[in-house]
């Protein structure tokens, strides 16, 4: 009797043993199960953020060389304005140089051939009788004076304009062209601001997928450990038997027992 009670009490010990472990056990694969989904779920925000930072890279450079490219355009539209404009003053100066040559050199010499007829008219002791050929000549070249006087002034007026008209352009285009540099600018401080957010998600992400593939690995080894006690329910059904076995025996022999006292 003594061994069916201490039977009976590691029966039920071990059955109390037993519903712990199925607990334990089921616990571990809920935890198995969602560790491994957030695991699953983090490698993939991982493979997503990514392809994003490769994809902002690409679109940094690209940027960084439109920068370039823009830059020397810009660089070369102010080289060609500047040569453009030393070769107009370079022309224009020498155009006035002429113009005021051809001035000079037919005012000195309509004087000069005025002057000597008039003293060769007197040194002969005649009347100075073509003053009028000599008034004439005089308007005639002053009028010519005065044509190439209006057109060194029309010359110096198409030389302002054409300045006028490059310092415009030039300032156009470097207006144009430095917002556009300076809207790239702004792009790629953008883009760095968002690379580097970028990266501090993926750093967090990579110690996030350590620790979730750490506490994967040890619900899997409570798992095992689950699975290696699951053996001694296998003995405790087997101590069942064996109770159940003993009640049965013990069972006959009361009942020997009592037919053999009435007999």
């Amino acid at each position: 009797m003594e061994e069916i009670q201490l039977l009976k009490s590691n029966c039920q010990a071990e059955t109390k043993r037993r519903e712990a472990l199925e607990i334990a056990c089921h616990s571990v694969k809920q935890d198995n199960e969602r560790l491994t989904k957030l695991y699953t779920n983090s490698m993939k925000n991982l493979a997503g953020q990514v392809s994003g930072f490769l994809e902002h890279h690409l679109k940094c450079q690209r940027l960084e060389e439109e920068l370039k490219r823009v830059t020397a355009e810009h660089q070369d539209i102010e080289n060609e304005h500047k040569r453009t404009l030393e070769g107009l003053k370079q022309d224009y100066a020498a155009k006035f140089g002429e113009l005021e040559a051809q001035i000079r050199s037919i005012s000195h010499i309509d004087i000069e051939c005025s002057r000597n007829a008039l003293m060769l008219s007197l040194a002969d002791g005649q009347m100075p009788v073509d003053i009028r050929c000599f008034e004439s000549q005089k308007q005639s070249d002053e009028a010519t004076i005065n044509h190439l006087c209006q057109d060194l002034a029309a010359h110096k007026s198409h030389i302002h304009s054409l300045a006028s008209r490059l310092e415009q352009g030039h300032f156009y285009f470097s207006s144009k062209y430095q917002a556009e540099i300076q809207d790239l600018r702004d792009c790629l401080l953008l883009e760095q601001e968002e690379k580097n957010g970028l990266s501090k998600k993926l750093q967090a992400l990579e110690k996030e997928c350590f620790y979730s593939f750490d506490a994967v690995l040890m619900s899997r080894t409570k798992l095992a450990q689950g699975q290696k006690t699951s053996v001694s329910s296998q003995q405790v059904e087997a101590l069942k038997q064996k109770i159940m076995k003993l009640r049965r025996e013990n069972e006959i022999l009361r009942r020997k027992l009592q037919s053999s006292q009435e007999g």
